[in-house]
């Protein structure tokens, strides 16, 4: 039972059986107020509740929903990951398929090849065979011949001997005639014919002896001739036989052609059925992927429907206090717009007396500082906020326990000067930085923003504040404009706890 129904019900005093009657009872214009004030009373308190419940339900969606979005993108990496995959393994299926089918050319031109090269080399060895046969038995005929020649030679020198003997008996003979007067005369005649019979056989010796000799030089050639012919058809006979050898790793490669065939078939079926397996798993990732795509916009859509709710109930909030009721919030909201008020003037007096222009008070050229995470920034008048700030925003954590920290910010969200608990020298730690090093940062989330350029007497936001490496505290933001000679320049901001 809600807290105004108990209120109202322990005031109307109603007894079962008692039906009405006591709805319609009279009262004073006082009992009335005070009831009715009550009763706001209880609605605020109960509407605070709701916008805390409802911020931190927005936090929790907004989280869900960075975190859906992140898996969706995710996903849809996944799925450009698998396609790219599966036409991948296509190209490979493809490249293998073309890979068989040249290997299988191959195989075929080289089997043709080698069936082609081995005829005409087993017919060269053959011929090769005949010439260093041929060759063999040519040597053994010009040897004979050569034989043959040398004994004609010997014939003919003895022939050539012969004759000589017989001129040197013609010549006696023919002398002795020549003494033996007339009766020598029948017998040297016998002597001149055999002494010319004589010369023409020494002749005609001496030409066969020289065309002999000639011949013999010929053969001689002929057999030089015939032997490096011998010699070569015999080294041709062992090239080819090595020739043979070198032909027969055609063959080899062949087989290993094959062999690459078969181990290529068998890669190609696994692939093929990657492939598959990839295009149902792809089919079943991108329907997920658009699921989770579809998740993720409707959390998206949800998030901004509660942030609209957070917005509403930060209104009926906002309407309450300005209702004059009083609630645990009032005094906090007193004091923000009282030293909103207090840093408006500081700052005008500053302009006035020349010590800060207004140029550069409102200057939004924020300066990244090297070598900070989470970045810090400066501006012109950041030095000047430093000085001025402290005094109010330090004392404004005594006012109410419940007080997390008091700091001015910018229409961007940009956060000069913070509290000193709050304003650490960064470390090389990035989460520590987080927590404890907020100032010279730019704080331009939702309630950030909605702060520093709220321009309402008030504006009282509950939010999720983020402390670093994924730390949350659920808080209440205060904020009051503050304005500076007619113009807006931020709003000073008090986050508090939601129970003392």
């Amino acid at each position: 039972m809600h807290a105004l129904q108990v209120t109202l019900d322990e005031e109307t005093d109603l007894e079962p059986g008692n039906g009405t009657s006591a709805l319609t009872e009279q009262t004073s214009p006082a009992e009335d107020e005070a009831r009715l004030e009550r009763a706001m009373n209880v609605i605020g308190s109960q509407v605070g509740e709701l916008s805390v419940n409802i911020a931190d339900t927005s936090g929790m969606v907004s989280d869900v929903s960075g975190t859906m979005s992140r898996q969706a993108d995710e996903f849809h990496a996944l799925t450009r990951d698998i396609s790219m995959i599966a036409r991948s393994n296509q190209t490979v299926a493809e490249a293998s398929r073309g890979a068989i089918e040249s290997a299988k050319a191959t195989k075929a031109g080289l089997d043709t090849t080698t069936q082609s090269v081995n005829g005409i080399l087993g017919n060269a060895v053959s011929d090769i065979k005949s010439m260093a046969t041929s060759a063999t038995e040519i040597t053994g005929v010009l040897n004979s011949v050569s034989g043959q020649i040398k004994e004609i030679h010997s014939f003919s020198e003895s022939i050539q001997g012969i004759a000589t003997q017989t001129q040197l008996l013609a010549v006696n003979a023919g002398i002795m005639a020549a003494h033996a007067g007339e009766a020598g005369r029948g017998f040297a005649v016998v002597a001149d014919a055999v002494k010319q019979l004589a010369d023409k056989t020494g002749t005609v010796s001496r030409d066969i002896v020289s065309r002999l000799e000639a011949l013999r030089a010929i053969v001689d050639k002929l057999q030089k001739q015939n032997a490096d012919n011998e010699m070569v058809a015999t080294a041709a006979h062992q090239r080819s036989t090595e020739i043979d050898g070198e032909l027969q790793k055609f063959t080899g490669f062949s087989q290993t052609v094959a062999g690459m065939i078969s181990e290529i078939e068998r890669i190609s079926d696994p692939v093929e059925e990657t492939t598959r397996a990839c295009s149902t798993v792809l089919a079943k990732v991108s329907d997920l992927d658009k699921q989770v795509h579809s998740s993720a916009d409707m959390l998206i859509a949800a998030s901004a429907k509660i942030d609209r709710l957070v917005s509403f109930s930060e209104n009926v909030i906002g309407e309450v206090a300005q209702s004059g009721v009083e609630t645990e919030d009032t005094p906090l909201i007193r004091h923000c717009i009282a030293r909103a008020k207090d840093v408006s003037a500081i700052f005008e007096q500053a302009v006035s007396s020349g010590a800060l222009s207004l140029g550069d008070l409102f200057d939004e050229d924020y300066q990244p500082i090297a070598g900070t995470d989470p970045q810090q920034h400066m501006t012109r008048f950041t030095r000047h906020t430093d000085r001025l700030l402290p005094p109010i925003q330090e004392a404004m954590l005594d006012v109410d326990p419940r007080v997390t920290f008091c700091a001015a910010i910018d229409r961007n969200g940009y956060l000069p000067t913070h509290n000193h608990i709050y304003s650490q020298p960064q470390s090389s730690d990035p989460v520590w930085n987080a927590g404890n090093c907020r100032n010279r940062r730019i704080f331009n989330d939702r309630t950030g923003l909605a702060a520093g350029r709220n321009t309402k007497p008030f504006l009282l936001q509950t939010y999720r504040r983020d402390m670093g490496g994924g730390s949350f505290t659920l808080m209440k933001d205060l904020s009051a404009p503050i304005i500076v000679n007619g113009r807006h320049w931020g709003g000073l901001r008090i986050g508090f706890r939601i129970t003392a």
